[in-house]
This record gives structure tokens, C-alpha cells and sequence, in this order.
């Protein structure tokens, strides 16, 4: 396959992964090799969490649904690399959050993610986004590091 056709393969699927609609949530898992995996990078446990293979994607994105039901990406910017394989995307992101054991809320936040791509599949996908903002969301109280020292 030519590079320029890798490329276009690879940015379709992930302007598929972007779509949050319903159904495109449901069958995210197909975008993915059969043993890829999804992390999410920053976490309040200093450690990612990591989802392997499509099966176990396939509940993630049930479960998804479930904690965050009208969750959409906004101000999305995609970055195609110099390698055809690999992807980034800067967005926001937001809906409401029905997370077990916590009131339900509005989630906000920044997110970068970066797609390794395989003939059109995703083979790893990474977000990053910030976990006090996602503590914030649930009503969980977060520390606070005193700065003043640092001049402005």
C-alpha cells in the first residue's frame, strides 16, 4: 500500500474513534487490532490504566456509555506525523459523569491522545488529560501545592 494511502486509511480511523454518537461508541473496539490496547496515562493511582484486546475494549466502551452517556470531543485538532502510523489529537471534552459511588456531574477537560496506527487499525491508543479535573468532576477534593515562591 502507498503512503499516501496508509495515511488517509489511518486519519479515517481515527476521525471514526472521534465520532461519539451512540452507535460509533459501541463498535470503537473494531478500530483496534485484536491485541490493542488503550491507556489512559495520567491517573490519580501514578500509573496508567491500560486496556488489552478488543474484547475487553468492547466492554470499555459499554461501560463508557453507561459513566458517561452525552460525552463529546470539542476544538478537535489532529496532527499527522511524519510517520504514517502515528497520530495525535488535541481536543476538549465534556458530558455528564454517572461514575459508581460518586453524585453524578459535569466533566470537563483537556485531552491529548496519540494513535499508533497498523494498516488502518489502531494498535495502542494513549490519553492524557488531567486527573485532578476528573477528580474535580466526581466531588472529590484535591490538594493544593503553595507556589508563591514562583515569580509572575
Amino acid at each position: 500500500m502507498c503512503e499516501s494511502t496508509l495515511r488517509d486509511r489511518n486519519r479515517a480511523t481515527v476521525d471514526a474513534f472521534l465520532r461519539t454518537d451512540r452507535e460509533s461508541r459501541l463498535r470503537r473496539h473494531t478500530l483496534y487490532t485484536e491485541d490493542g490496547t488503550a491507556a489512559l496515562f495520567f491517573t490519580d493511582v501514578g500509573r496508567p490504566i491500560v486496556v488489552h484486546g478488543r474484547e475487553h475494549l468492547r466492554r470499555h466502551g459499554e461501560l463508557s456509555l453507561q459513566v458517561l452517556p452525552d460525552w463529546v470531543w470539542t476544538d478537535v485538532e489532529v496532527y499527522e506525523t511524519q510517520h504514517a502510523g502515528l497520530i495525535w489529537v488535541e481536543c476538549g471534552g465534556e458530558g455528564t459523569i454517572r461514575f459508581p459511588g460518586y453524585p453524578a456531574g459535569r466533566y470537563r477537560n483537556r485531552f491529548v491522545h496519540r494513535f499508533e496506527l497498523a494498516d488502518g487499525l489502531i494498535a495502542a491508543s494513549r490519553e492524557y488529560t488531567n486527573p485532578i479535573e476528573h477528580m474535580r468532576s466526581l466531588g472529590i477534593g484535591t490538594p493544593r501545592i503553595e507556589r508563591g515562591w514562583i515569580p509572575s
